[in-house]
């Protein structure tokens, strides 16, 4: 494949113009337009058949990571179906996600092993289409339940090493973040544990005071979920997690952008304690996330999507609609964040969370070609998943093929 004529966000600048080389799913060539040579010497270099797809007037920018994604598409992660994973995977391709983290609620044991095995299955040749699977996010149940916002409480349990290593069995592995709340009796050998088996944890759905994340923190746990929400607050004399995350450069944390779970002045505050290369956005989506507003599941709880808030029957948030392209969209407009900084926080920096940053996350020769193209108001008119085409608009008739 080659994508010509786009401006494309390298690491190191805009490349006006230009053009990229993808080969066995590879960027092997970034250039300017005025590099480009002939189709015939093309065809000499990268094989007899090529496809060109004319960028011209678009930005080309590295695919969307999302970490922390229960659904979409009208499909749940707690279904536990192939076809469910495949259909939501789907959804989130069509907003430039090109690698997304599954994730669970607070279940039952054996629910949570399903999924685990279901998510383990779908890591190698089985892969759904749309966007990539890197792994499975346990968003629970080693919580705390007076912290749980839409979190089951009936899912919620004392933090376990057995249970982490049969989730870890079940999922082959695949198994790369999980949160904990880190007061909870066990929880910091439970950190100790996962950290040994390569898996991140994060901090949340917790009370912890500022010594108890720090504590935390030194047992390895390096990341904040969903910043601000379900957890202890600021006070100048009790800084709490809130505090500790604001103050702790050893922490990374994620934010929900959908102009409902936090105020624009905090999310501004956020941005310049954490700065680009610790901040991710992330959806915390549901199976509303692209579809009408009307009743929906999450983890087997009914919520109501009306007006842009997913919410229980109760009136609290649960979860969102919110996808990847919308969340960038709302740092820019809202934040004042520069299109390159708003970027870099789904691509470089959950890249760089989940400890893949050496594959994916830039647009750079050696990378996985996970791409997307956006028009001037950052539509998604393209989305490329390691070199395959996983989403096209309707309304894109610059897709051309040369033989």
């Amino acid at each position: 494949m080659i994508i010509k004529g786009a401006d494309i966000l390298t690491p190191y600048g805009i490349t006006k113009s230009g053009i990229v080389v993808i080969e066995d799913g590879i960027i092997v060539r970034i250039s300017p337009m005025g590099d480009m040579c002939p189709d015939d010497e093309f065809r000499r270099e990268y094989g007899g058949e090529h496809r060109v797809i004319d960028g011209t007037g678009l930005t080309l920018a590295p695919g969307f990571i999302d970490i922390h994604a229960h659904g979409g598409g009208g499909y749940d992660t707690s279904d536990g179906t192939y076809d469910s994973l495949e259909r939501m995977c789907l959804s989130h391709a069509a907003h430039g996600t090109t690698g997304i983290l599954p994730t669970t609620m607070s279940a039952p044991a054996e629910t949570l092993l399903e999924i685990a095995r279901l998510v383990g299955g779908c890591m190698g040749a089985k892969a759904p289409c749309g966007a990539g699977i890197l792994g499975l996010h346990l968003e629970g149940p080693w919580l705390n339940p007076e912290w749980k916002g839409a979190q089951p409480i009936t899912g919620i349990r004392a933090p376990s090493i057995e249970e982490l290593d049969e989730l870890i069995e079940a999922s082959s592995g695949n198994i790369r973040m999980i949160t904990v709340a880190p007061e909870m009796p066990g929880a910091l050998n439970l950190i100790n544990h996962a950290i040994d088996s390569g898996i991140k944890v994060s901090l949340g759905h917790s009370s912890a005071t500022y010594d108890q994340v720090i504590a935390a923190v030194d047992r390895g746990a390096t990341h904040v979920t969903h910043a601000y929400n379900a957890m202890s607050g600021l006070h100048h004399r009790r800084p709490g997690m809130v505090g500790a995350m604001l103050s702790c450069d050893r922490l990374t944390a994620d934010v929900i952008l959908d102009g409902f779970h936090i105020h624009h002045a905090a999310a501004k505050m956020l941005m310049k304690c954490k700065g680009k290369d610790r901040l991710a956005l992330i959806t915390d989506a549901t199976m509303a996330a692209g579809m009408p507003d009307g009743e929906y599941e999450l983890g087997g709880q009914k919520v109501i999507y009306r007006g842009g808030a997913v919410r229980l029957p109760d009136r609290n948030l649960a979860g969102s609609a919110l996808t990847l392209d919308n969340a960038v969209k709302y740092a820019v407009r809202e934040l004042e964040c520069s299109l390159e900084d708003a970027i870099w926080m789904v691509s470089e920096t959950p890249a760089w969370i989940l400890g893949i940053d050496d594959k994916k996350g830039r647009v750079e020769v050696g990378k996985d070609a996970d791409l997307v193209l956006l028009d001037a108001e950052l539509q998604v008119k393209a989305t490329i998943v390691c070199g395959s085409l996983a989403y096209m608009s309707e309304d894109a008739p610059w897709q051309i093929h040369v033989g």
